[in-house]
């Protein structure tokens, strides 16, 4: 599945996922939202420091099929804790995290069906660990990079590997870098049976990470 870049940000825009440069949502189509805020960073850009981006909150939007009807929803509140450089992406580090508890499709009685499929008690966050940054070694102001990003998903407290398509998109003003990924999330795998639904679910995470 191909992932779809966001169009750059010209306007000084305001970690998923992933570095500088799921997210996951538990089911279906799930997008990340542009951060509300951002926390201050250990670095304004391009010098020889790793700029450093944590404690941050976004949305996620997701759209599952159970016995083929769509249900949309949402779930606010992600937090990346990435290290990266924009001269060295391949140094990139971190998780990005999506706290399952505030699953919202609309009606309260299926949000927490969800949340019991899901196993959200006893597992509330879903969990993106990155090992590797596979993309060109540097981004520049205007560029778009693609490549692929290598690690691990935990989904109802179960760790499988995950690899996936990445593509960012850095503003032509330098401020800001847009992130895109897609990949499949298959319910067996991390152990959660859900009556009805598609056995494997599209996973669409749109995110983004500022340089100033």
């Amino acid at each position: 599945m191909n992932a779809t870049p966001i169009a750059p940000n010209t306007a000084r825009p305001p970690r998923f996922g992933l570095t500088r440069t799921r997210l996951l949502a538990s089911v279906g189509v799930v997008v990340l939202g542009t951060a509300a805020g951002y926390a201050a960073l250990t670095y304004l850009g391009r010098g020889p420091a790793p700029i450093v981006v944590t404690d941050t909150s976004g949305a996620a939007t997701f759209n599952f099929r159970v016995t083929g009807i769509p249900v949309p929803g949402k779930i606010e509140g992600i937090k990346p804790d990435l290290t990266f450089s924009p001269g060295n992406l391949a140094t990139t580090t971190g998780t990005v995290s999506l706290g399952l508890n505030k699953l919202d499709t609309g009606i309260a009685l299926r949000d927490k069906h969800a949340g019991e499929f899901l196993g959200v008690a006893e597992h509330p966050t879903a969990l993106f660990t990155l090992n590797k940054l596979n993309v060109a070694k540097s981004i520049q102001p205007g560029q778009t990079l693609s490549g692929t990003a290598q690690g691990t998903l935990e989904l109802n407290g179960v760790t499988v590997p995950l690899t996936s398509p990445i593509t960012l998109r850095e503003a032509v003003d330098g401020s800001v870098i847009d992130v895109s990924t897609a990949f499949n999330v298959t319910f067996a795998a991390h152990k959660i049976s859900i009556p009805g639904a598609d056995p494997q679910t599209d996973v669409k995470v749109l995110f983004r990470l500022p340089l100033r």
